[in-house]
């Protein structure tokens, strides 16, 4: 499986917010602090709140929470918003005649598995932790 760059993105964010999870981000502090484009990165909160991972307030002390706490919040969670891995998947009905079924079958579908299974135990909190295990504090402001 190949994560696309929203989804790097969607989870740098993500990360970013967990590490002060009671504070409201804006987005141009996210996207400054990552060198994420502020458009782009509006785009993903606009995808990340419509699937009730983030939640926003509006006005001079409004911005972006995480909806849940960080270990509440997986790396799967975020894979599903942003790559529709819960749609994702081959029809019930197999042609084995086809190399494309079989490898469809065979690999494919076992990989989704194997990643989806590795990703539900790797929260953000983990992800946090590891990152300032690195000694970066800069995200406690």
């Amino acid at each position: 499986m190949t994560t696309t760059k929203k989804t790097k993105y969607s989870l740098r964010a993500l990360v970013y917010m967990a590490c002060n999870p009671e504070k409201k981000f804006s987005v141009k502090e996210i996207s400054e602090k990552e060198e994420i484009s502020k458009r782009y990165l509006e785009q993903i909160f606009l995808t990340l709140k419509k699937s009730g991972l983030i939640i926003s307030s509006k006005g001079a002390q409004g911005g972006y929470l995480l909806a849940r706490s960080p270990k509440e919040i997986s790396v799967a969670d975020v894979l599903d918003v942003m790559e529709n891995t819960r749609e994702a998947g081959c029809c019930s009905s197999y042609n084995l005649e086809t190399l494309e079924s079989v490898l469809e079958k065979e690999v494919w579908e076992k990989m989704d598995e194997k990643i989806k299974e590795l990703t539900e135990n790797i929260s953000l909190e983990d992800l946090k932790e590891k990152y300032n295990d690195g000694g970066t504090d800069i995200y406690y402001i």
